[in-house]
């Protein structure tokens, strides 16, 4: 059985429908992440008991992770970042539709070869999503792979660090109000 912190148990599809990289689980072949990440049903607790501004500060959180602060403000992803800051959802709109070749291609070619880049790129734009918790769950998702294709050695280890820190993050927020 393949590790669900590793790229390798999904496969990804672009959804241009909705601007977004569909994650797909290669056991099953269902949208879903793997019953051993504790994050959705997190995410979704948190939803109901604080509020979807949290889930949008987490999906920022996510990536800043990736080291969003680092871009240049002209391509892809640093658009993307500037838009994610703002709470405008008409300008995520619009920059998602103008950055869809660059998101195509990172879930094309991007994550299958490991590109650290591509899944920074698909961090940021998940943080543009008109709704909070996929908005959540796609950048977490999509940070953990940054972080396992960023890694040096040992990217399982690396995926899992980002996951507990992921859980870390959202179980602060849950004991404060």
């Amino acid at each position: 059985m393949i590790a669900d912190t590793s790229v390798d148990r999904y496969y990804y599809i672009f959804d241009s429908r909705e601007h977004r990289a569909l994650v797909l689980d290669r056991e099953t072949g269902e949208e879903q992440i793997p019953d051993t990440d504790p994050r959705p049903a997190l995410i979704d607790h948190v939803r109901t008991h604080r509020s979807a501004d949290v889930l949008r500060t987490f999906a920022r959180w996510c990536a800043q992770e990736v080291e969003a602060s680092a871009l240049a403000s002209h391509t892809a992803a640093g658009r993307l970042w500037a838009a994610a800051q703002r709470d405008a959802p008409t300008a995520w709109r619009r920059v998602r539709h103008d950055t869809t070749d660059a998101v195509m291609l990172a879930v094309a070619l991007g994550l299958p070869q490991h590109q650290p880049a591509a899944a920074q790129l698909l961090t940021l734009q998940a943080c543009t999503h008109p709704d909070a918790q996929r908005a959540a769950l796609d950048a977490a998702h999509m940070s953990e792979r940054w972080a396992e294709f960023s890694a040096e050695s040992e990217p399982a280890t690396a995926a899992q660090a980002m996951r507990e820190r992921h859980v870390d993050w959202l179980l602060d927020r849950l004991s404060t109000r």
